[in-house]
């Protein structure tokens, strides 16, 4: 199993959140678009969690694929209060330069599938910023979540 999300920061020292998710079908890990650890979920009307949408709030999934746990209690835990430095797999390249701004988005290609991941910042809401590209870490994006 790969991993696409490791945390940097202790863990411990973060608030960490269980949500609802507004459509079971994507913590199923047969379906062809799962959920993945990593990926940026935001809030909607009901106080539920869905992928978020290009340029919002969101928060990181802090769950693997296909954890049973999430699937009994249709819930999965997101990284919700404090800033924290991660590395991730769910990234697009393009334009990402070290201390730049980084934002959600929609439509990120990874693994054959189309996700909510991370981005260089051009408008809508500053998640976080760069602090080690890819090509210098193992091609995982590190970068610091300094909103929340």
């Amino acid at each position: 199993m790969i991993v696409n999300f490791e945390l940097v920061t202790d863990v411990q020292d973060l608030i960490r959140r269980d949500f609802t998710l507004a459509n079971q079908a994507i913590i199923n890990p047969t379906n062809p678009n799962p959920l993945l650890d990593g990926e940026w979920v935001a809030l909607n009307s009901a106080y539920q969690i869905d992928r978020a949408a290009t340029g919002v709030l969101g928060f990181a999934v802090f769950a693997e694929k296909g954890r049973f746990d999430v699937q009994a209690i249709g819930k999965t835990t997101v990284l919700f209060a404090k800033p924290y430095e991660a590395d991730t797999r769910i990234f697009t390249t393009t334009g990402l330069v070290l201390g730049g701004a980084l934002k959600i988005s929609a439509t990120v290609s990874y693994n054959s599938q189309t996700v909510s991941g991370l981005i260089a910042y051009d408008t809508g809401i500053i998640i976080g910023y760069v602090t080690r590209l890819p090509a210098n870490n193992g091609g995982k994006l590190r970068f610091l979540k300094t909103i929340g």
